[in-house]
């Protein structure tokens, strides 16, 4: 995973830069490395402290939720005896219930564990950007940003030459299309105006005048 990323990211920073998110991000034992190891084990232990008082409240919980569902469930078996045909569409409600539930436990756990991730995403960056120019100092951070953001705004540039010149492209093609049918109307504008002045013409002179081969009187 780290090898992925550091040869992922030598087309995209300079070797400084490089050198400096290897030192302290991606090499074993990196400090971003070692607090994600301490995080995790004070969470462990964390968890293991919780389960000494939590294991007795829970085996009372499951106790009495066994004692409460006993004559629930004895209640169930006998309907169930008596009138099958209920309990299964009972049966099938409650499943499709529990079964929402579940998807909607699942939808909350994951927008969770999303949200702490990009906050943990984004305060490790926050640590890494600190400690780069703590170390490098503010001069040559702010050469190494300077160089970050122009390879980032030549990018940037290359696609928008592109959607620019495609988007002409289409331009052209409309621009095009609409010429040639523009052009047939106009030529039947024309030739309806022209035969439209000659009959005007021959009902003020009263003399015959021919029109594609027809004569207008």
């Amino acid at each position: 995973m780290d090898s992925a990323a550091y040869a992922f990211a030598q087309g995209l920073l300079p070797d400084s830069v490089l050198s400096l998110v290897y030192e302290y991000a991606l090499r074993d034992g990196a400090p971003l490395q070692l607090w994600s190891r301490v995080l995790s084990d004070q969470a462990a232990r964390a968890a293991d402290a919780i389960s000494l008082y939590t294991a007795p409240l829970t085996a009372r919980a499951t106790a009495l939720f066994a004692t409460m569902a006993t004559p629930v469930l004895d209640r169930i078996a006998r309907a169930a005896y008596n009138a099958p045909d209920v309990v299964v569409l009972l049966l099938v409600v409650a499943l499709f219930v529990i079964l929402l539930q579940v998807l909607s436990l699942i939808r909350r756990l994951v927008a969770w564990w999303t949200r702490m991730l990009f906050r943990l995403i984004f305060w490790s960056g926050v640590v890494l950007v600190l400690a780069a120019v703590w170390q490098r100092g503010l001069a040559q951070s702010a050469q190494d940003a300077a160089v970050i953001v122009g390879r980032l705004y030549g990018y940037a540039s290359f696609v928008g030459d592109i959607w620019r010149a495609e988007y002409n492209k289409y331009q052209q093609q409309q621009v095009q299309a609409q010429a040639a049918n523009g052009g047939t109307g106009i030529g039947r504008s024309a030739a309806a105006a022209a035969a439209a002045a000659a009959a005007a013409s021959a009902a003020s002179t009263g003399r015959p005048h021919s029109i594609g081969g027809f004569r207008i009187y």
